[in-house]
């Protein structure tokens, strides 16, 4: 069971990776309107990255950040993908299979949370939220 910080900790990591999956797809997004969706879906991770930051520090912890060789390693691989097909359809396949990874990891987090604050129950419940309509949104560029 996680409790309050644990929660808080997966969706400070789970935001950072968003954050750093749209920027390396970012690089190689030529269509305007498909650029646009990126940068919408990254406002929203910056967001949340930042209230859950706010929230860690509010309970004097410090945020724990994914590790530089987990993120080097994903912008590799997104780099690996994008050069070989760099079509928007690809990359918000791309994007579909990072979000679905990440609302399968929210909900079993959500389902293991047994804390009893609303404020990180919320937080949980926006972050896989935003996972559902990024993939609902990125459907479209396929």
């Amino acid at each position: 069971m996680l409790n309050e910080t644990e929660m808080l900790d997966y969706v400070y990591q789970a935001t950072d990776m968003g954050r750093d999956g749209v920027a390396s797809v970012l690089k190689y997004a030529r269509q305007e309107d498909f650029r646009q969706a990126l940068k919408q879906q990254q406002a929203e991770y910056d967001k949340l990255w930042a209230a859950t930051s706010k929230m860690l520090r509010e309970r004097g912890e410090r945020p724990k950040g994914v590790s530089p060789v987990a993120k080097l390693s994903a912008q590799m691989m997104t780099s690996i993908k994008a050069i070989a097909d760099p079509s928007t359809s690809k990359l918000a396949e791309m994007m579909i299979q990072g979000n679905t990874m990440g609302m399968t990891k929210s909900l079993k987090h959500l389902h293991d949370y047994n804390g009893r604050d609303e404020r990180v129950q919320d937080l949980a419940d926006k972050l896989l939220k935003t996972e559902q309509a990024n993939i609902e949104q990125m459907q479209k560029f396929l």
